[in-house]
């Protein structure tokens, strides 16, 4: 009678360890909190005005 209950407490005890692990391991974005992001992003140049001339 004790091993089924030992038996139930063992995967619920496993279940937990493997949601936690989980969780910690795909859950957090310590990334997202650093003063520093890295490489800023490029803004693009404006294009340049085309020169217009007349006809000869």
């Amino acid at each position: 009678m004790n091993l089924p209950l030992i038996l139930r407490y063992a995967l619920r005890l496993g279940a937990a360890l493997t949601l936690s692990v989980s969780l910690a391991a795909c859950g957090s974005d310590k990334d997202d909190d650093k003063a520093d992001p890295g490489n800023p992003p490029v803004t693009p140049q404006p294009p340049a005005k085309p020169e217009l001339r007349c006809a000869p």
